[in-house]
């Protein structure tokens, strides 16, 4: 069941059991290759999180703190170079 599925059921009333998603990587995407390759720690937990965080967005899920998120994409973006 999806994050959006669930969050409808439980709008409209009806019990939704609470599922755990899997996060399917796929190790050839850019991000996962630049996680691959990210040796300071704090800019890796940074991708990672942002990696996470799209694919809850992408699958209808909300974010906790979604101001964090748009600081995270900033500052990560900033760092590319131009």
């Amino acid at each position: 069941m999806s994050a959006n599925l669930e969050r409808l059921l439980k709008a409209a009333g009806q019990a939704a059991p609470t599922v755990k998603p899997t996060l399917e990587i796929n190790p050839s995407h850019a991000l996962v290759t630049r996680l691959n390759n990210e040796s300071d720690e704090d800019r890796f937990a940074d991708w990672a999180n942002l990696l996470f965080e799209q694919a809850l967005l992408a699958e209808g899920g909300q974010l906790d703190d979604p101001a964090s998120f748009v600081r995270r994409l900033n500052g990560l973006l900033a760092m590319l170079p131009s």
